[in-house]
């Protein structure tokens, strides 16, 4: 995904300081900046590296001023670090929002699901599963008989959810959780 300097400003209500119209594609330490690269600087022990970094677009304070010539468009904000995890969470739901089903995938005749959900390749979803709105299955996650799942959900890759188990509202399992698993031990 690329982004210009300018709907970067827009999104973190800074202001520009070179070339608006410049696009990056990735993240870098603005000391490993390289062309299509955005950075930021926060730290006043790395203000050295602004001057060598390679990166395309540097989020930077409102209140720096550069002492040497600089190669990279600056976008200056109230709080840079603050900016930058701002931007961080943005760019997470953007690439998390997606939609559909992939294939292949095992999807229970009986389960059933909400609008605006996604289903990762290679997932399973078992009978009677009920999941609600926005609800978002990255790939590789096993769902059992009679779960139910809430609205505005994200469970990520390789998650596993044992039958008869209840997920609420607004829940992010992480990968390779097990949810449902037994809690007191196990004894044969």
């Amino acid at each position: 995904m690329k982004f210009t300097a300018s709907q970067i400003a827009g999104i973190l209500e800074g202001e520009v300081h070179g070339n608006p119209e410049i696009s990056v594609h990735k993240l870098a330490k603005i000391e490993e900046g390289v062309e299509g690269s955005l950075t930021f600087l926060a730290n006043p022990k790395y203000t050295h590296y602004i001057y060598s970094t390679e990166a395309s677009i540097t989020i930077v304070n409102k209140d720096f001023k550069p002492e040497q010539e600089l190669t990279t468009t600056l976008i200056k904000v109230d709080d840079a670090y603050k900016s930058f995890s701002k931007l961080l969470e943005f760019y997470n739901n953007v690439k998390n929002n997606k939609v559909g089903i992939e294939k292949p995938v095992f999807l229970s005749e009986t389960a059933s699901y909400g609008k605006d959900f996604y289903l990762g390749a290679f997932s399973y979803l078992g009978n009677n599963v009920k999941i609600g709105n926005n609800v978002k299955i990255f790939p590789n996650v096993y769902v059992g008989d009679n779960v139910t799942i809430g609205n505005d959900v994200v469970i990520h890759s390789g998650a596993k959810i044992y039958s008869e188990s209840v997920i609420g509202n607004g829940c992010m399992i992480h990968s390779a959780v097990i949810i449902g698993a037994d809690g007191f031990g196990f004894t044969p």
